[in-house]
């Protein structure tokens, strides 16, 4: 379901997702516990190429999970990176129900894909520039 890209040190997640799996959730989760456990507050940079419509239905599979894990975890600054109107639209419901779901970034943004390295900048800057 995704592959942890080079760019994930520190308190940093980057990550390429592909099509949601229950298991690839339980991974994805355990490495977000993970990181949390060890630096506290963690960013991430979740970029989500190619996505298809039935890329976006797949990741239904991850309101169980959210809504049993989520809490585990703590996510300050969170940067989805795609190219496709079915990201950009899975973000934007995240982003609408984010106050009262258990998965909640502190701040959101979405970058198209050419703009990558703007997300990362924006994820590694400590001042929480916007």
């Amino acid at each position: 379901m995704f592959d942890v890209l080079d760019e994930t040190e520190g308190n940093l997640v980057a990550i390429r997702i592909r099509q949601g799996t229950p298991k690839g959730y339980r991974e994805l989760y355990s490495l977000l516990k993970e990181k949390t456990g060890k630096y506290g507050q963690i960013h991430v940079y979740e970029e989500v190429p190619n996505w298809t419509f039935r890329t976006f239905l797949t990741h239904f599979h991850g309101i169980v999970p959210d809504l049993r894990d989520g809490p585990e975890f703590d996510i300050g600054r969170y940067a989805a990176v795609g190219d496709s109107k079915w990201a950009k639209l899975l973000f934007d419901w995240w982003r609408v129900i984010r106050p009262i779901w258990p998965v909640a970034p502190e701040e959101m943004r979405y970058f198209e894909l050419n703009n990558s390295e703007e997300a990362l900048n924006w994820l590694r800057d400590r001042s929480g520039y916007r």
